[in-house]
């Protein structure tokens, strides 16, 4: 499996440690110039604080690639998780260059916790939300919102 992470603050580093840490492969975006460093900071304390949630080990971890676009990261993936910074205009773009490229059978969430799925889908993008507890890697809740008319749309209701 194949998750493509775009942003990589706080939340963005917890989804690559969620599913890097339980053998996904990931590939991230993040055009921030301490986007790599951040990341690793969030995997080093996974890596210390995960394994003791469990009682057998976890599956071996996934590969991690930084990407230079969101469309290199996107390709391929099953599960796209875009938590870029809480403006509706940067988030349009983003979903907007997410959508164009990613498989039609991939999940694209977004972390945002201050717009409905509605608002971030008017663009044409196919987005749910996926806002998750903090840190994203220790505890696996989350909690998920889909657009009510895109899924009437798809079942022929509209």
């Amino acid at each position: 499996m194949k998750a493509a992470c775009i942003g990589g603050g706080v939340i963005g580093g917890g989804w690559v440690a969620r599913f890097l840490l339980n053998g996904w492969d990931v590939a991230v975006y993040d055009p921030g110039p301490e986007a790599q460093r951040k990341i690793d900071e969030v995997l080093a304390n996974a890596r210390r604080s995960l394994p003791a949630l469990y009682d057998r080990p976890l599956p071996p971890e996934g590969q991690l690639i930084f990407e230079d676009s969101a469309a290199a990261a996107v390709e391929g993936a099953d599960w796209v998780q875009e938590s870029v910074p809480e403006r509706l205009d940067l988030k349009h773009q983003v979903l907007a260059e997410i959508t164009a490229g990613s498989p039609d059978t991939a999940v694209v969430a977004s972390s945002t916790s201050g717009f409905k799925p509605s608002e971030l889908n008017r663009t044409g993008a196919r987005v749910i939300v996926a806002h998750p507890f903090n840190p994203v890697y220790l505890l696996p809740l989350v909690e998920l919102v889909g657009d009510a008319g895109q899924t009437a749309r798809a079942a022929g209701l509209l």
